[in-house]
């Protein structure tokens, strides 16, 4: 990145527009959960308890996945600067999807990301794709989500009280999911046997944790298991990318 283009893109207008942007994400979290807190204690779907033990589970569970992306946002900030960085990952927060838009709007300047110094016109194409690709999540789900709700319920909620979920409910909540990430470590485990080793490792400690949380009650285990398990995945990576 150029002098020139360094200085706009990590400039006081940019920073500017990565807060305000980070900051429409925070408010949009902040109505999704008080919206999501007041129809659980309306239907009773969970008690405070649950939804306190949900929040710290969600949470610990993205500390994996949130490194991942730190590491790799360093290699963006070097090519888009900090502010566009933080915007990015803020909305989407995968790094390589934000990469792979910004790579396609460099290249309708011309520019291949990474390989040849940005211009102007391709720090704006490459910011463009980014926007286009996240629009989705920032304006399209807030105007449909409102509007589907009801149909939804409708469709999936049992007809009355004390009655089954319906088989839609059943396969989108449970099969669905599980076929889905299936398919997601099947992909993965293709890349080569220390892939398989992390796997297999990262099972074998939530397996274990589990086991110790139920059997001594531990209840901060229970929440903190699958994200012990995935630091541990993380941290067996290299070492076994090493010997296999």
């Amino acid at each position: 990145m150029s002098a020139e283009i360094s200085k706009i893109a990590n400039g006081p207008v940019m920073w500017i527009i990565a807060l305000l942007t980070i900051g429409l994400v925070v408010v949009q979290a902040v109505l999704i959960y008080r919206l999501t807190r007041k129809y659980a204690e309306a239907k009773k779907a969970l008690t405070p308890e649950e939804m306190k033990t949900a929040l710290k589970t969600g949470g610990v569970v993205a500390i994996g996945p949130a490194i991942s992306v730190f590491i790799l946002a360093l290699t963006m900030i070097s090519l888009m600067g900090a502010p566009a960085t933080l915007m990015r990952i803020g909305i989407i927060g995968s790094a390589t999807t934000e990469m792979t838009a910004a790579t396609v709007g460099a290249l309708m300047a011309g520019v291949s990301l990474g390989a040849e110094e940005l211009t102007l016109a391709a720090f704006g194409c490459a910011m463009f794709g980014c926007a286009v690709m996240s629009a989705g999540y920032l304006i399209m789900i807030p105007l449909i989500s409102r509007g589907l709700a009801k149909p939804l319920q409708k469709l999936f909620a049992p007809k009355a009280k004390g009655e089954k979920p319906s088989k839609l409910s059943v396969f989108f909540g449970a099969i669905f999911p599980l076929l889905f990430f299936t398919l997601l470590a099947a992909t993965q485990l293709a890349n080569g046997l220390d892939y398989v080793g992390v796997l297999i490792i990262a099972a074998l400690v939530m397996y274990v944790l589990d086991k110790i949380a139920k059997t001594k009650n531990i209840k901060w285990l229970k929440e903190w298991s699958m994200g012990i398990a995935v630091l541990v995945g993380m941290a067996c990576g290299p070492l076994l990318g090493m010997f296999l």
